[in-house]
């Protein structure tokens, strides 16, 4: 057996059972599926998905795995990639805020499920099994990743963690699971240049990480190899990915006992999570200068180099489609100064002129001297009272969760901007069946939503 840290992670994926799960870690899961999913169903109806579904359709295949809303199965690696990229499809899944920039769920939970579907006996046990393991093995290999060099970190980090959910489901032994490791390494794949031009792939890399996931895990099944020193090799990950930029022990510090999961926060904003600080600080003055009956004559956004200059630079004060509309700071101010909210379908109202005309005259002001992270915003109405605020710590962080509650009416909101109605009863069975999971006796998911 390989000494990769890869093979002491395949051995832990094989050995873990759900008892030796946390109850922490459990409820945590819970919390993230149930994020993550309604995310999906929010996703089904956006730019990009329509195609990908019909180019599915057109190619057909085996009908192994069920699609939300699609009355039929497809090719297990086809529905994953369909979910995964439903999932990211809004950009308002999970992230890891603190070192690893990654949204794992999407990738992990759309290979499970489709691999859930391969296998009749799984239950909602294993399921919640698979999912915190791939979470876990996700965060784990973006927190070791410590140089950002412009890879899109939830496709390419993120295989890792849909592959071991898929080997999980599929009971593959421990292998088979460095082998399907070895093959999702060949399939590690995906760029941030999707989010300046403002490409629908930054969704697609999303969706391509799941379905990898899944088909590294049949291969490996099947007895199809993989290379076994994927992390340290000669030509190993951290070699070809991360040179220079890696910290290898992060991949198996504290590896069984502290699951990087559950470390995960939600988005209470419909966009990129490096603006979600910013945009808690905006609402915060709406409502201090009563902008509801003032209006901003002046705003000025003040930061430190870094995320945020990079997209100052790119120019998307105007967006002109959602990808855009995703990742323009000083649009999603405007949008939250305005509409007091951030929600999936003000981030899609960017043909708005009054947010528009905001957003253009918002002044961008970098400081080099501040730290990345550092930013203020002041504002100044047209009656002349002023005020500043600086962002912190965002809302839905481990330092500021989101409740139950708060995750359930997102999973609401999500569902009612999916491609056609879903019932409520549906909905409300949905959310009950994930936060209840490990007590079902089936795994099944996607048929709850009629």
């Amino acid at each position: 057996m390989s000494s990769d840290p890869a093979a002491t992670l395949a051995a832990h994926v094989h050995r873990t059972r759900f008892v030796d799960l946390p109850p922490h870690t459990v409820l945590a899961t819970k919390r993230d599926m149930l994020d993550t999913f309604g995310c999906l169903l929010g996703g089904t109806g956006q730019p990009g998905i329509p195609e990908l579904k019909a180019l599915a359709l057109r190619w057909g295949g085996a009908e192994e795995s069920r699609v939300v809303l699609l009355d039929r199965r497809l090719p297990a690696p086809q529905a994953a990639l369909l979910h995964g990229s439903m999932a990211h499809a809004l950009d308002f899944d999970d992230t890891l805020d603190h070192g690893g920039s990654i949204h794992p769920g999407a990738p992990v939970l759309s290979a499970a499920l489709a691999a859930a579907d391969l296998n009749p006996a799984a239950t909602g046990r294993d399921l919640v099994l698979a999912h915190a393991l791939g979470l876990d093995v996700a965060c784990r290999v973006a927190l070791a990743s410590t140089v950002d060099r412009g890879w899109h970190r939830t496709a390419v980090m993120g295989v890792f963690g849909a592959t071991v959910a898929a080997a999980k489901l599929l009971g593959l032994d421990e292998g088979q699971t460095l082998n399907a490791l070895g093959i999702a390494y060949s399939q590690a794949a995906g760029n941030r240049q999707s989010i300046l031009d403002g490409a629908l792939t930054k969704r697609l890399q999303s969706g391509q990480a799941a379905a990898a996931g899944v088909q590294s895990a049949i291969l490996a099944q099947t007895g199809f190899t993989g290379a076994h020193d994927i992390f340290t090799g000669q030509y190993g990950f951290f070699e070809l990915y991360q040179p220079g930029g890696c910290e290898v022990g992060a991949l198996t510090d504290q590896l069984g006992t502290v699951f990087r999961g559950d470390e995960l926060s939600f988005k209470p904003h419909a966009c990129g999570r490096p603006f979600h600080g910013a945009l808690d600080a905006a609402l915060a003055l709406r409502r201090e200068l009563g902008l509801d009956h003032d209006k901003p004559a002046a705003v000025t956004v003040r930061t430190g180099a870094g995320r945020w200059q990079e997209q100052f630079a790119a120019g998307k004060s105007r967006p002109t489609q959602i990808v855009e509309a995703q990742f323009s700071p000083l649009y999603l101010i405007a949008v939250a100064l305005l509409k007091g909210q951030v929600g999936i379908r003000d981030v899609a109202g960017f043909e708005d002129t009054t947010v528009l005309d905001l957003a253009a005259r918002i002044a961008a002001e970098v400081d080099p001297s501040w730290p990345h992270n550092k930013l203020q915003i002041t504002i100044r109405t047209e009656s002349g009272r002023s005020a500043t605020m600086e962002a912190t710590a965002p809302l839905g962080s481990p330092e500021r969760p989101l409740s139950d509650a708060q995750l359930a009416d997102k999973f609401r909101d999500c569902a009612a901007s999916a491609s056609r109605p879903i019932a409520a009863a549906s909905v409300e069975d949905a959310i009950a069946a994930i936060l209840d999971l490990e007590n079902r006796r089936s795994a099944e998911l996607v048929s709850l939503i009629v």
